[in-house]
């Protein structure tokens, strides 16, 4: 089956080209991306799934909508672009399912879905090992297993969600911001809300034909009314509503995306790491700098001006994780890059604050301990030196990455760990937590071909650890 993508945010040329090239097609065109593949705007088509990026978090593209059309744009991506996370979950927004409440907590509704934990906002009636009927709006991630629900009933169309709250409520979708139409739907709207029912007009309402909403409302109502619900019982899907898949993109994969976006138009190497800084305006000077320059030589110089520019800088250091989740380290004041064995580095320094323990080397780490931080800008891994209040050595922990991506915007360096991780104290290397890894691995959160590169890494610093050793050692 041909499936029909809307798509938008910055990676919208590169997916756009990736979609196309797989047999689907693209409405609801923005007016940029109907000159770019000379097409018509197509606005007034529903589409079968939306791609978007992330709201929190730039270096995350969102797929949402039929179940069918996520599954198969989900598996085309994750068949063509490297070096990805991936994640996917059929119990997307207004899915209705029947949960089982477990009562309050910190006055919040709880109930539980198979193991997916429900919070359910604006229910009153939260009784432990009751069944609750309640649609998804926000779901769960791998990193955290909580979603956030409504009670009641979802009816999902292509241009309206049917809801069964009992509100009486009309809600519109941001996009849809032309009074007039604002005006159309909600006189649409009258009947239902008469019956107890509310209203959530979507996106594709602000231009589809006002027959094809008038017959999605109609034929929502009906399935509403004809629901036996009494045959559900606690873990059924009542309803499906959309599935969700998010794409985790890392260094290389939004460097692959740049070569092709540059089929479709004049693209720079860097092109998608520059804009996920949210700096277009340079973006778009360097994409013309490329339809001059050699491209390879052109991204070489900007990773090193860009590198060269950190210093006498404080920077955040941002640790992603393939589930989504980030841990941040302040402070880090960058004092020099150099040119070295392990290519051109920036050299961080920190002081630490809290007192405990460095992972993995099992030594006391203490206020006042210096931690100084090498980070090679085009190699898979960033190595930590601490140093002692008296100057003693407690250690080095090299963590194994995704090469760093600079915003010079917000002053962070931000990369995807990869769990694994090496030691190096009283002259013995030690790899910790590649069993996490292989568990990632397994579970299909990240793509294949990173177990090649990990173990390619993992060979290059076992092969180099006195290289390494000397480099950081060198530093001070």
């Amino acid at each position: 089956m041909t499936y029909t993508y809307r798509v938008r945010g910055p990676y919208s040329t590169a997916i756009a080209k990736i979609i196309m090239d797989s047999g689907h097609k693209l409405v609801d065109l923005s007016e940029q991306l109907a000159q770019r593949f000379s097409l018509p705007p197509r606005r007034e088509e529903v589409p079968h799934a939306t791609v978007k990026t992330s709201n929190d978090d730039p270096s995350t593209i969102v797929i949402v909508g039929l179940s069918k059309a996520v599954e198969e744009l989900f598996n085309i991506i994750v068949s063509s672009v490297p070096y990805i996370g991936r994640e996917i979950n059929r119990y997307g927004p207004y899915t209705t399912v029947v949960a089982q409440a477990k009562g309050f907590k910190d006055n919040q509704c709880i109930a539980m879905f198979n193991d997916m934990m429900l919070m359910v906002q604006n229910y009153r009636h939260c009784i432990e090992g009751e069944p609750v009927i309640v649609h998804i709006v926000k779901p769960a991630v791998s990193s955290n297993r909580t979603a956030i629900a409504f009670p009641g009933i979802s009816i999902l169309k292509d241009t309206v969600v049917l809801l069964d709250d009992g509100m009486s409520k009309v809600f519109f979708s941001e996009h849809i911001k032309d009074p007039e139409r604002r005006s159309t739907l909600s006189t649409l709207s009258n009947h239902i809300l008469r019956m107890g029912y509310s209203i959530r007009w979507r996106s594709s309402a602000k231009s589809a034909e006002l027959e094809k909403i008038a017959k999605d409302l109609e034929e929502a109502l009906q399935v509403l009314q004809n629901l036996g619900i009494g045959k559900y019982s606690v873990g059924d899907v009542v309803i499906e509503g959309e599935a969700i898949a998010f794409i985790r993109l890392s260094r290389p994969s939004k460097e692959y995306l740049d070569i092709i976006r540059d089929r479709v138009m004049s693209t720079a190497l860097g092109h998608h790491i520059t804009r996920s800084c949210r700096n277009n305006g340079f973006v778009d000077i360097i994409d013309r700098m490329s339809s001059y320059l050699d491209k390879k030589s052109l991204y070489r110089a900007l990773r090193y001006a860009i590198a060269d520019n950190t210093i006498g800088k404080i920077f955040k250091v941002v640790h992603r994780k393939f589930t989504g989740e980030k841990i941040e380290l302040n402070d880090l004041e960058i004092v020099n890059v150099v040119d070295t064995q392990l290519g051109k580095a920036i050299i961080g320094k920190r002081f630490i604050k809290t007192p405990g323990i460095y992972d993995g080397l099992g030594v006391p780490k203490e206020r006042g301990d210096i931690a100084i931080t090498l980070i090679p800008i085009d190699e898979w891994f960033i190595v930590h030196r601490y140093i002692g209040i008296n100057g003693n050595d407690k250690g080095i922990y090299i963590n194994i990455n995704t090469p760093p991506e600079i915003c010079m915007e917000n002053r962070t360096i931000s990369y995807i760990d990869l769990h694994v991780d090496i030691t190096y104290r009283d002259g013995k290397l030690n790899l910790i937590d590649y069993k996490e890894f292989e568990d990632i691995l397994r579970k299909e959160i990240i793509s294949k071909d990173f177990e090649e590169k990990v173990n390619e890494v993992i060979k290059y610093i076992e092969n180099n650890i006195e290289v390494i050793i000397d480099v950081v050692k060198k530093i001070v």
